[in-house]
């Protein structure tokens, strides 16, 4: 057989009580704010809401002592909703954010601070990072589970529940939206919650070029050039990026040599018009990556200075190259009558993956599309919003087997093409309350269908794996918005939700026969969710709190077998419970370019009901999740310069069912700053610099829950530095 091609890498609590005092009992030198039912309500709350996600309010006008800020519209909820109204937990970033005095490469760089969000850095472009909303996606071995991701309106979670975020260009993403809280009864096939991203939108001038160059510790390396503008009706952006990277881990028995090594390239263009009395945009990515796996460590080896990758990994060449292609369509109207949106995707991906234990050959393609119709109906005391739709995606897998030979291909063991069709119905309403407030109910049906087709070649009478799977479900919601008094808001939802396992979760059966496994059963449940959110001073501090109950059956467990390292199978827990709090805080000094973030995340996620032969894992904890996480930050930012210091906490992970070891507890410090656009000879330029694990901790960036051998721990880099400069023409 082939060998995979080689690879060739370039250097390349108290807070909360604290503001809900202060918001029911405003100082003498509090603005005012219009109360909810007056004409500038909205706005005023929707710009108060932004500030406690970290968007800057823009064009503030004073009216004598009333400040009017501009109102922050979220889509992810698919009405379009004033963030501050939202009737679930709903999280914005602006581009600010994502980028300023971050390198782009990592997804943990723009996401840190938000509650509810736990993102493991593996720094393995192999596996990429673990995302977890509410303790949900902690279980994925490669890429993200229980979140639904989309990209400019277009899935990055396929039909079977995978979504990969290789392709996602943050160096060109303007904006994130989170649902922290189920995601089923609006998207389907997933837990824990939404990220949408959307690349930010051309400018007015017909042309601009942006390019950036990015160096750092550990051979780190990236460059990227964005060409944007719009001529006569037609909107523009191209960004082609490139990022190398060494690695950290050492190996073994070269000592200075780096395991764990990255390239990749990526591509990333959009194209917007009028186009039948509405718009459509136009999305290609493409994506080109290659990377070697270090693996994880056991517990005698996770603190060695060095922080060795594991041996086998290296012998066995273990590694991941992806090239991944695809296109998007998306047309939607609004004003007044029916708006329509309709969508259209196809990707084409493939993957080789060498794992310790076998060599992956995966080849997938997936079409998707989605059509949905609503409108704005006007009633005595308010807008009735209200939309209905479909969708239907299909993913065809032909997967091929082999054994590792030293990191070559060996017997071919296991060739089968796997495909899933998926039908999603769903309708949802925003009904205002008569006095004030809203609700919102949505209520959706999926029918997904899993297909196996064995085509190994087998003796005569020898069983064929071949098998059909079909898992549906109904998933209803219900959230309601309500002002409790100008300065504060009440909201609260209870919704179900339904996750099938992914075809690679299927497929991986520890009997090794072909087909998909018969015994693993989707995990569904219901959970709830109140929250208070509220303004301070003049709206542009504000803070929140939300607490949440999640109970749900059959939770899709990770776990590995002695025959096959590196693999990982999955398995059904009896019924399980997450349940936790999320509180926010973020105060403006009044008249200072001065701005203090505080978050905080409780996660109590314990399995309630699973045996396995002799063992009783009932009580113990859900491995994978830190129970407590939080951040504080502290940023300056006058006109000609920022500076931002922010220290992290994460506490010990359990890493497995038995609870048996943990991670320790961790605090990390970042320092970032730079200038913030300053012209130079007519070019606008933007430099900045970055020490992450200021003060040199060894930490556990990731685990690997119930690793085989107890090679549970992922460490993390030790102090790093980076510097940037963007350009500007």
């Amino acid at each position: 057989m082939d060998a995979p091609r080689s690879h060739s890498f370039r250097k390349v609590g108290t807070f909360t009580a604290a503001a809900l005092l202060l918001s029911l009992f405003p100082t003498d030198a509090t603005a005012e704010i219009p109360a909810p039912d007056s004409a500038d309500a909205r706005p005023a709350l929707g710009g108060a809401a932004a500030e406690w996600v970290g968007i800057p309010v823009a064009d503030t006008l004073a009216v004598g002592d009333t400040v009017i800020l501009d109102p922050v519209e979220v889509t992810v909820l698919r009405n379009p909703t004033v963030l501050s109204a939202s009737p679930m937990a709903v999280s914005v970033l602006d581009e600010e954010r994502l980028r300023s005095g971050r390198s782009g490469t990592f997804l943990e760089e723009a996401l840190q601070g938000l509650p509810g969000v736990q993102v493991q850095n593996r720094f393995n472009p192999a596996v990429g990072e673990r995302v977890a909303i509410r303790g949900f996606g902690a279980r994925a071995q490669f890429g993200v589970r229980g979140v639904r991701v989309l990209v400019d309106g277009i899935p990055a979670t396929l039909p079977d529940g995978q979504s990969t975020l290789e392709h996602i260009d943050l160096g060109s993403i303007g904006r994130v939206e989170a649902v922290r809280g189920p995601a089923s009864a609006l998207f389907g096939n997933a837990s824990g919650g939404v990220l949408a991203f959307h690349t930010a939108r051309p400018g007015l001038e017909p042309a601009r070029v942006e390019a950036e160059a990015v160096f750092g510790s550990h051979g780190h390396e990236k460059f990227q050039a964005t060409g944007s503008g719009t001529v006569g009706n037609t909107g523009y952006l191209l960004s082609l990026s490139s990022v190398t990277w060494d690695g950290f881990r050492e190996r073994p028995n070269d000592p200075g040599e780096t395991y764990g090594a990255s390239d990749r390239l990526g591509l990333n263009a959009r194209l917007f018009r009028p186009l039948a009395g509405g718009e459509l945009a136009l999305t290609l990515n493409l994506l080109d990556l290659d990377a070697e796996n270090p693996g994880s460590l056991p517990a005698n080896l996770r603190d060695e200075p060095t922080r060795p990758a594991w041996n086998f990994n290296i012998v066995q060449g273990a590694s991941k190259e992806v090239r991944q292609g695809q296109v998007g369509a998306r047309w939607r109207t609004t004003g007044e009558g029916l708006n329509w949106e309709t969508s259209l995707f196809a990707v084409r991906r493939t993957v080789v993956n060498p794992i310790p234990s076998a060599i992956i050959d995966l080849s997938r393609d997936g079409l998707g599309a989605r059509v949905q119709a609503g409108r704005e109906e006007a009633l005595a005391w308010g807008p009735l919003r209200w939309y209905v739709g479909v969708e239907s995606e299909l993913q065809d897998d032909d997967r091929l087997n082999f054994g590792n030979e030293r990191g070559q291909k060996g017997e071919l063991s296991l060739d089968q093409d796997e495909r899933v069709r998926s039908l999603g119905l769903f309708a949802q309403a925003a009904v205002p309350l008569p006095t004030r407030g809203e609700v919102m109910v949505g209520l959706r049906h999926d029918r997904h269908e899993f297909r196996a087709r064995d085509r190994f070649p087998r003796e005569p009478g020898e069983a064929v794996g071949t098998g059909d799977r079909s898992m549906s479900a109904f998933s209803p919601s219900v959230g309601v918005h309500f002002p409790v008094s100008p300065r504060v808001d009440l909201f609260s939802s209870v919704s179900t939700f339904f996750e099938t396992p992914s075809t690679t979760e299927l497929a991986n059966r520890p009997d090794a026969a072909g087909g998909f496994n018969p015994d693993l059963d989707p995990q569904d449940g219901v959970s709830g969710e109140l929250g208070l959110r509220g303004r301070l001073g003049d709206g542009r501090s504000s803070w929140e709190v939300t607490a949440y109950r999640t109970n749900l059956e059959n939770e899709l467990v990770p776990f590995e077998v002695e025959g096959s390292p590196g693999r990982t199978y999955f398995r059904n827990a009896g019924s399980s419970r997450h349940q936790g709090m999320e509180a926010s805080l973020s105060l403006a000094v009044p008249g200072q370019p001065l701005r203090a973030d505080v978050s905080y995340t409780w996660t109590d996620a314990r399995f309630r009901d699973f045996r396995l032969d002799e063992a009783d894992f009932s009580g113990n904890r859900i491995p994978g999740l830190a129970p407590h996480h939080g951040r504080v930050a502290l940023r300056v930012a006058p006109e000609v310069f920022f500076g931002e210091i922010s220290a992290r906490y994460a506490h010990r992970i359990p890493v497995n069912d038995t609870n048996s070891e943990y991670t320790r507890s961790h605090t990390l410090v970042e320092l970032r700053g730079g200038l913030r656009g300053v012209e130079v000879s007519g070019v606008t330029v933007s430099p900045w610099a970055a020490v992450t694990n200021l003060l040199d901790r060894d930490y556990m960036a990731s685990v690997a829950v119930n690793a085989f051998g107890g090679r549970f721990y992922e460490p993390g880099p030790g102090r790093s530095f980076q510097v940037g400069l963007r350009a500007g023409f």
